[in-house]
C-alpha cells in the first residue's frame, strides 16, 4: 500500500506541482483569497483598527454580501467555494513588531508553493502546499458564519507522505462574530474575539483517503475558521486536500 501511495504522491504532487521549484504552478483558478492575500502582505492591515480599514477599502462588499455559511463543499473543480487565506504560526505579529517583516516573508513564500494541482491521469484536483523551513506550523484558513451550540460535520480527503514528527489535517477555531478581515489575526485581535478550538482530525505518516469529524460550537460562537494545517518536521513533500465539506451534522446522505 505504501509504495502505491508514494507513486501517487510523486505523480500527483511532486511532478504536477513542481515540488523542486520555488514557485508553484497552479492548475486552473485557485480560491480568490490567495490573490487578495498577496496584496495584504504588501500592505499589512493595521491591528488596532483593522475593522475600520477593511470597511474603508470595501464597504459595499461588507454591507451587501452575506458571509459564507454551511453547507458548503469545495472540490476545486470549478468556481471557488472556499476563500482560503494563508497562516504562519499562531498569529500575525503586531504592526510595530520587529518580527512582522519575517512573518510577511513566510506568508509570501507559502503562497508561492501553494495552488490547485491536477492529477494527469484522473483529472482530480486539490489544494496543495508544503512546509516552510524554520517555521513549525503553516496552513490556510477559511472563515464561515455558524450558529452557536450547533453540531457540524467536516469531511475532507488528504493525500500526504509526512515525515516523522510531522502532522497535517483540519482543525476549527471559534470566534464570537464574523470578521471581514482578509488576513491572519494578530494576538490582540485573537484575545478579543477567540472563543475556543477543536483539533478536528490530525493525521501522521502516509494517507490517501477520506477523514471526517464533528464538533459543536460554543454558546457565543458566530464564526469559525476551518484551518487546513501542516505542522512539525520540515520536508519538501507537498500534501493535497480535496473534497472539503462542512455541513450540519446528520445532513450527510
Amino acid at each position: 500500500m505504501r509504495p502505491l501511495i508514494l507513486v501517487t504522491l510523486c505523480l500527483a504532487l511532486i511532478f504536477a506541482t513542481g515540488c523542486q521549484e520555488e514557485t508553484q504552478q497552479p492548475a486552473g483558478t485557485p480560491p480568490q483569497a490567495v490573490q487578495k492575500t498577496k496584496d495584504v502582505t504588501k500592505e499589512t492591515v493595521a491591528t488596532t483598527d483593522q475593522n475600520e480599514k477593511t470597511e474603508e477599502r470595501a464597504p459595499s462588499e461588507q454591507t451587501n454580501q452575506e458571509p459564507p455559511t454551511p453547507p458548503i463543499f469545495e472540490d476545486f473543480q470549478g468556481e471557488p467555494q472556499l476563500s482560503l487565506f494563508p497562516r504562519a504560526g499562531d498569529f500575525r505579529p503586531a504592526d510595530d513588531s520587529d518580527r512582522l517583516p519575517y512573518w510577511n516573508t513566510f506568508i509570501e513564500h507559502l503562497i508561492k508553493v501553494t495552488g490547485v494541482v491536477e492529477e494527469q491521469s484522473t483529472g482530480r484536483r486539490g489544494w496543495a502546499f508544503r512546509s516552510i523551513k524554520t517555521i513549525d506550523s503553516v496552513g490556510f484558513f477559511s472563515p464561515l458564519a455558524v450558529e452557536p451550540q450547533t453540531e457540524y460535520q467536516v469531511s475532507f480527503k488528504l493525500i500526504s507522505e509526512l515525515a516523522e514528527g510531522a502532522s497535517a489535517g483540519i482543525g476549527i477555531l471559534e470566534f464570537n462574530e464574523f470578521l471581514w478581515i482578509p488576513a491572519q489575526y494578530t494576538k490582540e485581535l485573537l484575545k478579543q474575539h477567540y472563543r475556543g478550538s477543536h483539533e478536528g482530525q490530525r493525521i501522521t505518516g502516509s494517507t490517501d483517503g477520506e477523514h471526517t469529524f464533528t464538533f459543536t460550537t460554543g454558546t457565543e460562537t458566530r464564526m469559525i475558521h476551518v484551518v487546513l494545517f501542516r505542522e512539525g518536521t520540515h520536508d519538501r513533500n507537498s500534501l493535497m486536500f480535496d473534497d472539503i465539506g462542512i455541513e450540519l451534522a446528520g445532513d450527510k446522505q
